[in-house]
């Protein structure tokens, strides 16, 4: 096929092939611009009423345009050859970015959001897509997720309306090339789909969910050792906590995930946009050091339990914090005339506290923040300079570390800048080393347990 003409596209280059068919490189003569084009393999459409479904999808689903979808340029038939035209994107699947471990928490609610305005759009439209998954959403270099293969995956979904009693025995009514396909989608399917029942937009908030289940933890929910009992985990399983493969993820990702994942679809969120809410409220609060809302009463209980904590400076400064204020209230009360000149001293010297000591505010706002990071195992201090582990290199996670230094060194007033360097590659005993150390901030817990048990094992 490489070197011949399809209509108006000059095939260059194969991309890849896989249950729906092949995909070239291609080449636009009319518009000259680059395109991808699939060739469907032929046993999806060999049938009459399926072949009409799939053109009148494809379509609809070519007159979508959002910056998270992959514009579907042509649908058409050449002798006999049913292909689409569609935007060629460049770049990595999220599907090979969860392999390869290069998203870390924020990455992931980055694409989870945008793929979700995506299916937004499309649902506005009545359009479904009924196969999100990590193989079906490419991220471009510049960030933005892409969902491909609009208006397809009705090719090989046996969830067709009026099959309500098809069961997991849907896979004996399709064919051999619909099986291989499905097996590399079970896992992703929502329980309507396996049960063979209609499905609407929530299915793809189900299979979003298990997407982004995936992404935080790098383990699927549902997967098992077979396709049967997959899809049976799918439709009949409860879904696993995230916080029992990575228990140091934020609780209300826990809750968004669970919601997605609900086995009635009146259960899951109305629509893509409250889940949007849910995820941009999420990420606001995980990037700003947050990741709960505390009432007042939590604050005051946390304020206490830090007590202990308090170095013997800091004990003294607030105890005359305490005394100054007392002192003002009483000069005031009483009318002493040399209330106002104390006072005027008071605030001058709390002033100059302030200002001294806001270096170490900035760097205990940088630690406060940047501990919030689930991929950070530990963070330790030296004069201003600290020392951040984390599990594993991720360039984004560099990027958000060194723009929070960046955000505390600007408000410091006098004195040299913090710096701050990231490791991801300390063995086991240079991590007991750090440990025992002065100025260690924060340790993860799991790393504090490990550490200890290795300590106990010499």
């Amino acid at each position: 096929m490489v070197g011949q003409n399809l209509k108006h596209y000059r095939i260059d280059a194969s991309l890849g092939q896989g249950g729906m068919g092949v995909v070239y490189r291609a080449q636009d003569l009319k518009l000259q611009r680059p395109v991808a084009i699939k060739l469907l393999a032929p046993q999806l459409v060999q049938d009459a009423e399926r072949r009409k479904r799939f053109f009148q999808e494809a379509r609809a689903a070519a007159r979508i345009t959002h910056p998270a979808i992959a514009q579907i340029y042509d649908v058409d038939e050449v002798d006999g050859t049913i292909f689409i035209a569609m935007e060629l994107v460049e770049g990595s699947t999220v599907r090979d970015l969860i392999r390869r471990r290069e998203l870390d928490l924020l990455g992931s609610m980055d694409i989870a959001i945008q793929v979700a305005e995506g299916l937004a759009r499309a649902h506005e439209a009545g359009i479904v897509h009924r196969d999100i998954k990590p193989a079906n959403v490419i991220v471009t270099r510049d960030g933005q997720a892409k969902i491909l293969d609009f208006g397809l995956a009705k090719l090989v979904d046996p969830g067709q309306p009026g099959g309500g009693d098809a069961g997991l025995s849907m896979l004996s009514t399709v064919t051999q090339t619909q099986i291989g396909t499905l097996m590399g989608t079970a896992a992703y399917m929502s329980p309507e789909q396996v049960k063979g029942l209609p499905v609407d937009f929530r299915s793809d908030l189900f299979s979003l969910g298990v997407t982004l289940f995936e992404m935080t933890t790098w383990e699927l929910p549902f997967q098992r050792s077979t396709m049967m009992e997959t899809l049976h985990a799918v439709a009949f399983d409860e879904t696993p906590s995230i916080h029992n493969v990575r228990p140091n993820l934020p609780l209300e990702l826990q809750q968004i995930i669970s919601r997605c994942l609900r086995k009635r679809p009146e259960d899951r969120y109305p629509d893509a946009r409250t889940l949007i809410q849910d995820l941009r409220a999420l990420r606001r609060d995980t990037e700003s050091g947050k990741a709960s809302t505390f009432s007042l009463r939590q604050r005051v209980i946390e304020a206490f339990r830090q007590l202990p904590r308090l170095a013997p400076r800091q004990y003294g400064w607030a105890a005359g914090a305490v005394a100054a204020l007392g002192l003002i209230l009483y000069l005031i009360l009483t009318n002493v005339s040399l209330g106002g000149v104390i006072g005027f001293s008071v605030v001058a010297l709390l002033v100059y506290r302030h200002v001294r000591n806001r270096p170490q505010r900035m760097m205990e706002q940088f630690v406060r923040k940047t501990r919030h990071v689930p991929e950070v195992r530990l963070i330790a201090v030296q004069d201003r300079r600290i020392t951040v582990v984390v599990d594993r290199p991720v360039g984004q996670l560099y990027g958000r570390i060194n723009a929070q230094l960046s955000a505390c060194n600007r408000k410091l007033f006098f004195g040299e800048p913090m710096s701050v360097t990231i490791r991801h590659d300390l063995t086991a005993p240079d991590t007991c080393e750090l440990l025992t150390s002065t100025g260690v901030h924060y340790v993860r817990d799991d790393v504090a347990a490990t550490a200890v048990n290795e300590v106990k094992q010499s």
